[in-house]
Parts: structure tokens; C-alpha cells; sequence
């Protein structure tokens, strides 16, 4: 009986991660990022469960232990190195610009938090979880209100078909669905598309998630992207 209030422990270890884990995804899905609610959740449930098997799945080997060694801490280590390669393909460098550190280094640090709930450390894994969420949501603010106050910030990269000098009526557009001040820079361009770097400041209550959902509407918008 011991044993299985063990197990549904250790299932409620494995919910929690994924509870945190999804907090953390859930921020970046809402940036439009590449990682998102249901990667956060398997970096944290597969850490999580890489833990408890780590602290708990030698038990039939307690009684040998002078003859094979034993280290909790193992596995762990593997899931710290391990890690780098899921947020390594995160990270995409387009145009001489590096983009997807936050979000690699958001994973990196989930992977943290399933470690810690997986070893019995609820407290710290969700004071873990609650750090992530300041840096990638308040500090992302804080800054953002430094340079343009009362403002939200967007960076894109554009692609559209067309000629080169429609782009000079890309900013009235813009404007019409509630941006307030735009900087652009040509990227690419060939005969029938181009590419723009655009830096958008929209009005106060104009959401960004809505804005670039009505810039895909634009007939002559092949792809946008959003930059961190």
C-alpha cells in the first residue's frame, strides 16, 4: 500500500511540473514563439520524471551498493547537458541577427524546474516558475517602457510579393490597424517579392498578437515574423 501512495506522489510531481511548465510556455505562445505551451510542458514532465527516476528506480540495488555504485545525480546531469540541444534548435540567427535566446534560455530553465519538482522541491520549482514569468513578462516591460512609455513595442520581418516601392505604402497600412510610429529596412528583394525588417510601436490598446493576425489578412503578405 506504501508503495503505490509513493507512485500517486509521484504522479503529482509529474502534474505540477507540467503546471509550471505550461505557466512558462503559455508566455511565449503568447508571443508568438516557435516553443511554446506543449514544449514547456515535455521539458518539465520529461525532467521531472528523469528525477524520480534518478532518486527512486534503484531501490532493488540499496542492498548492493558496495558492489555497484549508485549516483542520483547522474541522470540529472544528463538532462542539464542534454537540454542545450532543443534549445540550440530554438535559436536561429537571419540577417546577421540572433533570435530565440529567451526562449532557449527559457527551456534551459524549465528543464531546471522539472529537476527540482521531481526531486520533492515543490517550493523551489515553483518559485522558479514564478522568476521566469517576472524576467520574460515584467523586466520585458519595464524595459520596453524605458524607451517608449505608455507604448507596446513589435519587431517584425516581413515578406511580401510586389514590387520594391509598394513598401513606401506599407506604413498608411500599418497605420490603419493602429500603429503610431514605424521604421522599416530592406532585408532581400528580388522581382516578385520582398523583405523588410519593420519596427512598429502601436497604440496603447491595440494587442499585438490582433495586429499581426490582421497584417496576415493583407493579400500581398507572404510571411511575418516575429522577432524577439
Amino acid at each position: 500500500m506504501s508503495f503505490i501512495l509513493y507512485q500517486l506522489e509521484w504522479i503529482g510531481r509529474l502534474l505540477v511540473a507540467a503546471i509550471c511548465g505550461g505557466l512558462v510556455g503559455f508566455e511565449r505562445k503568447a508571443r508568438l514563439k516557435t516553443a511554446g505551451i506543449r514544449t514547456h510542458m515535455l521539458v518539465a514532465v520529461g525532467s521531472a520524471l528523469f528525477m524520480i527516476i534518478s532518486k527512486y528506480g534503484f531501490f532493488d540495488l540499496a542492498g548492493h551498493t558496495r558492489i555497484i555504485g549508485v549516483d542520483p545525480s547522474r541522470i540529472a546531469a544528463g538532462v542539464v547537458t542534454g537540454i542545450g540541444f532543443i534549445g540550440a534548435g530554438a535559436i536561429m540567427t537571419r540577417n546577421h541577427q540572433i533570435d530565440g535566446l529567451t526562449t532557449a534560455a527559457g527551456l534551459w530553465a524549465t528543464a531546471a524546474i522539472g529537476l527540482a519538482i521531481g526531486a520533492d522541491m515543490y517550493i523551489i520549482g515553483i518559485a522558479g516558475t514564478l522568476c521566469i514569468l517576472v524576467t520574460q513578462t515584467i523586466v520585458r516591460r519595464i524595459r520596453a517602457l524605458k524607451r517608449y512609455p505608455n507604448r507596446s513595442l513589435l519587431r517584425l520581418q516581413v515578406t511580401l510579393r510586389g514590387q520594391l516601392i509598394e513598401m513606401d505604402q506599407l506604413p498608411d497600412r500599418l497605420k490603419a490597424l493602429g500603429s503610431l510610429n514605424i521604421q522599416m529596412r530592406i532585408l532581400k528583394y528580388d522581382p516578385a517579392s520582398f523583405t523588410l525588417g519593420v519596427t512598429i510601436r502601436l497604440k496603447k490598446r491595440i494587442s499585438p498578437n490582433e495586429f499581426v493576425k490582421k497584417m496576415t489578412e493583407f493579400t500581398d503578405v507572404q510571411e511575418i515574423e516575429v522577432i524577439d
